[in-house]
């Protein structure tokens, strides 16, 4: 169940009960619901206009493959803009806008600590948080505060709560998301939920922590706005509240390096999904039907040896969802082809990906044909609230998902090579459906 704060009441530090009906776990901190008061309100573009024409990078023509020939310079325009941003308007961003020394005397903060549901890893420095980044009740409420707030886009619009809405599964639910004057991106905006968990970060894994992620969509020209760091910190410096807690939280202005920071924990802390039927299954053998049992053992997970249900019939990983989607988080944090965005040559020709994914921001001398329109394992904790899937949004509801999963996935000469037809009946796709919802 997602953990979001959601209560008009606010919360006592010193074990007081994280959160109200949602049933997720007991916790320390001290929150309050929503956005916060005069950082304006999420916004969403309608009507989105086409998406602007990314320019060509400066990239080799073709590559040469055992199986066959790749266009890497048309497959790489739609991701381009995704993986770039800049420093579009005023040039380098001076140094002292990006990191600053802190001053130890100007903090006014404390630790905060934070109960995770059980069997989840701790929320603890050096392990899921990191030595850098430790976290602080002011820190929290500092990146609660610009993650709700449009003024980090160009023409404050655009929040981050805009495309990771609490309320909508830390996503949008739409295929793919709308940015500044309504652009449309090439990819479906991934959940926050549980990303403290995470790895790499973005659908491509090109980030390699939360704090890295934050310092993307504020300077993508189709998110946030064509915007450089030192326009983004400026704006902010000239805000008197944010220049006070800055000071507090980090001992130094505002810059990009604490601002990041601040972001990443309050998604590290807020977006924590757990105690979910699943969960509770394992204290009490009742809190899943027996469709959803069945589901657990096609996914891959064994029945309790105490559970007098007998999943007749019904073989252990038939769906070999537990071979990608693994412990309690859900995922393998890898990269895999499902053949998503394939586009076959209906001329008799080599198809061609809309997307090539992981492999088109792997480093030269790392790229191989495996990672060629792989994308990230996401997490499938609350995935029933996190609709439409797929990087590009392209399958509507679980059922079409377990579907696509059983005719074997997209073909193509990269598939990954766990996919293949799985001869689902239709009551284990029932099933699977059932249990995906359980978590």
């Amino acid at each position: 169940m997602m953990c979001w704060f959601r209560s008009t009441a606010a919360f006592v530090l010193g074990g007081a009960v994280l959160l109200g009906a949602g049933g997720c776990e007991p916790g320390r901190l001290s929150v309050e619901s929503g956005p916060p008061s005069g950082a304006g309100q999420t916004v969403r573009a309608t009507n989105p206009t086409p998406t602007q024409k990314a320019q060509t990078r400066d990239v080799p023509g073709e590559i040469t493959t055992p199986d066959q020939r790749i266009d890497t310079k048309e497959l790489t325009k739609v991701v381009q803009e995704e993986v770039k941003g800049g420093e579009a308007q005023e040039g380098p961003t001076p140094f002292d806008y990006l990191w600053l020394p802190s001053k130890p005397e100007l903090i006014k903060d404390e630790p905060l600590t934070v109960t995770v549901p059980s069997g989840f890893t701790p929320l603890v420095t050096n392990v899921s948080v990191p030595i850098s980044n430790p976290l602080t009740r002011g820190k929290y409420e500092l990146g609660r505060q610009l993650y709700f707030d449009p003024r980090v886009s160009l023409d404050g619009t655009v929040s981050c709560a805009t495309c990771h809405n609490p309320d909508k599964g830390w996503t949008d639910n739409i295929p793919v998301s709308i940015g500044i004057d309504g652009q449309a991106g090439s990819r479906s905006a991934p959940t926050v939920l549980n990303t403290v968990y995470g790895k790499t970060m973005f659908w491509d894994g090109r980030a390699p922590s939360l704090e890295g992620q934050a310092q993307g969509p504020v300077q993508n020209p189709i998110e946030m706005g064509r915007q450089s760091y030192k326009e983004i910190i400026e704006r902010l410096r000239k805000i008197p509240g944010y220049r006070e807690q800055f000071e507090k939280v980090f001992g130094t202005n505002v810059t990009l390096d604490s601002m990041a920071k601040a972001i990443a924990t309050f998604e590290r802390v807020a977006a924590i999904s757990g105690n979910s039927k699943f969960d509770k299954y394992k204290d009490d053998t009742k809190a899943l039907s027996d469709s959803e049992k069945r589901g657990m053992v096609l996914f891959g997970l064994r029945l309790d040896p105490d559970d007098d249900f007998k999943a007749e019939g019904v073989v252990l990983q038939k769906a070999k969802c537990s071979i990608c989607h693994v412990g309690f988080n859900f995922t393998d944090e890898q990269f895999h082809n499902l053949g998503i965005g394939w586009i076959p040559n209906t001329s008799g020709g080599e198809g061609k990906f809309k997307d090539l994914g992981r492999w088109a921001v792997e480093p030269y001398g790392a790229r191989y044909d495996g990672s060629i329109g792989a994308f990230k394992t996401p997490t499938v904790r609350d995935v029933e609230k996190t609709a439409p899937y797929m990087h590009d949004g392209s399958l509507a509801d679980l059922e079409a998902v377990v579907e696509f999963y059983n005719r074997g996935g997209g073909a193509n000469p990269y598939r990954d090579r766990a996919l293949g037809p799985l001869r689902l009946s239709r009551e284990d796709v029932q099933s699977l459906v059932a249990f995906l919802k359980a978590l």
